[in-house]
């Protein structure tokens, strides 16, 4: 070194970012970035506060979403040590969802949990609730550290909500959407589907809060629970308030409201319900999804579309059952959205609601009316007519004509043929059948049905998640069932299931056919269920 250069000493600052710290550089003390930091694309990490200075940083310090991009080590947020996902049994169970997003700040796009970045506080809040459907959402809800100070510690993930909303969105996501699937699909659309429009949503938000908070308390059997009953109350508030808001032309999209009622009915088949609330949320999601039908694919994705539609139908579908065909020729599915559904047909369509069997569900519609065109008839004594033989005759032999797909695991392909069955069932008692002959052909038809549905629900275990949509085909065969141990079996399998699964439903369903086997077996059978609901203030849905 030259003898008349001045020697410069290297001053090395306490004040600089912590990156350059630990690497033992100087820094340059510039915000949010240090120049260092950008050089060498690190992530720039300040401390709380600064020795010597009040506050850590004017509101100019602080940097913006794009800057936050570029300075965040784009790891995950498991990685950054904010958010904990354990492999716990749980998270192994909801092996369905391969990953789950929060809406982002851009388009309503979901972002993957497992490269996510901190864009700003209120996305990350929300990856971090959604991630809970993974992990356990007490765990960040009650951590006491918060890493890089990136989010306040009394931030809430959902603002306007407690602590015992946390829990009950943990409960949903981890239990009553389990639940509620079939299993039928790799993929649970009460997850992946329900699950990201609640968090663009508070009616939604609040409505899949509420089924949690439905399911738990009768999974503890405490129909009092005042919780529940409370976020009750609010969701129908809130339905309302959107009901008017979309008839004032305030709200264009039905599709958070058609999701909504049909969250509605679910809420009601979790309680158990036994008003018949249920067929006024029907009523409302069928105008709601005619008109959500006419949009585009471009507004509404195809895949939700076919959600909605296979959930419509599904719930429509089975709760014809509950009405008197001789006093009413009400239908909950329309030409069009029959349909709708004919065309998921095409594409060997299986769902987590209707299975491998939609085929055979589009055809309740029409026993239905087979059966009420000769219920109603001018008299009591008539015979069929050709037409009416014409018309069963092509019926039966669609039924018996279907058979599950090959592709099904072996469950869902047992549960299609009890459903099966029960069609079966439901078709040869619509003529009236039992009126007709004492031991002809007609309860020959029905007592083999009945038979082979038994034999097939004895190789299902009550455990298995395809029960979660079988009360439907348990009410119309146990509706047939003579045999007291017949009988005595099918009431401990439903007892187990209700046990199992916590849905209120299959409770009710027990007591329906409790109430049906004390009748004389004339007066029994699948066309008499609506009777003995009235007769009983038994009004539930078999969804």
């Amino acid at each position: 070194m030259p003898p008349d250069r001045e020697r410069t000493r290297i001053v090395r600052v306490r004040t600089g970012c912590l990156t350059c710290r630990r690497r033992k550089k100087k820094c340059d003390e510039v915000h949010p970035i240090c120049g260092g930091c950008v050089r060498n694309d690190l992530g720039c990490q300040w401390p709380t506060t600064i020795p010597g200075r009040r506050n850590s940083g004017s509101p100019k310090d602080i940097p913006t979403d794009a800057e936050r991009r570029r300075s965040s080590p784009g790891g995950s947020l498991e990685e950054l040590g904010i958010v904990s996902i354990p492999g716990s049994a749980s998270s192994r169970r909801l092996s369905s969802v391969s990953s789950i997003g929060a809406p982002s700040a851009e388009g309503g796009d979901l972002v993957d949990l497992d490269g996510a970045t901190i864009l700003d506080a209120e996305a990350l809040h929300r990856k971090a609730s959604v991630a809970n459907s993974i992990g356990n959402i007490e765990e960040v809800v009650a951590s006491p550290s918060m890493v890089g100070h990136v989010v306040p510690r009394t931030l809430s993930m959902l603002p306007g909500y407690d602590a015992e909303s946390y829990q009950l969105l943990s409960h949903y996501l981890s239990t009553t959407a389990d639940c509620m699937a079939n299993g039928t699909t790799p993929i649970n659309p009460f997850l992946v589907q329900v699950v990201p429009l609640a968090f663009t949503s508070d009616l939604l938000l609040q409505l899949v809060i509420t089924q949690s908070a439905a399911h738990r308390a009768f999974r503890r059997r405490d129909e009092s629970d005042s919780l529940a009953q409370s976020h009750y109350t609010k969701s129908i508030r809130l339905f309302r308030k959107g009901v008017t808001d979309f008839l004032d032309g305030k709200e264009p999209n039905p599709l958070m409201l058609l999701v909504g009622a049909l969250l509605m009915c679910f809420t009601e088949t979790a309680k158990g319900d036994m008003t018949g609330t249920v067929f006024d949320h029907l009523s409302a999601a069928n105008s709601l999804l005619v008109k959500l039908l006419e949009k585009s694919d471009a507004a509404v994705p195809r895949d939700l579309k076919a959600f909605v539609v296979e959930y419509y139908v599904y719930t429509a579908s089975v709760s014809m059952i509950s009405i008197d065909a001789r006093l009413s020729g009400q239908i909950f599915l329309n030409f069009d959205l029959e349909q709708r559904a004919r065309g998921l047909l095409t594409t060997n369509y299986v769902g987590n609601l209707c299975g491998c069997w939609l085929e055979l569900l589009l055809l309740i519609p029409c026993i239905f009316d087979l059966g009420r065109q000769w219920m109603t008839g001018d008299s009591d004594n008539h015979a069929p007519t050709a037409d009416d033989f014409a018309l069963f005759a092509s019926i039966q032999a669609q039924i018996l004509r279907w058979s599950p797909y090959a592709s099904v695991d072996p469950e869902v392909y047992l549960a299609g043929l009890i459903f099966q069955q029960a069609m079966l069932i439901y078709l040869y008692s619509s003529l009236g059948g039992y009126q007709f002959a004492a031991d002809g052909i007609y309860k020959g038809l029905i007592q083999s049905a009945v038979s082979e549905a038994m034999n097939y629900l004895e190789q299902l275990l009550p455990s298995a998640r395809i029960n979660s949509g079988m009360c439907w085909p348990i009410a119309v065969v146990g509706s047939c069932l003579e045999d007291p141990e017949r009988q005595e079996t099918l009431r401990l399998r439903t007892r187990k299931m209700a046990t199992h699964f916590g849905l209120g439903n299959m409770d009710r369903t027990l007591q329906l056919l409790e109430a049906m086997w004390r009748l004389p077996f004339p007066e029994a059978g699948p066309w008499n269920i609506s009777r003995t609901m009235q007769q009983h203030q038994i009004w539930i849905s078999f969804a």
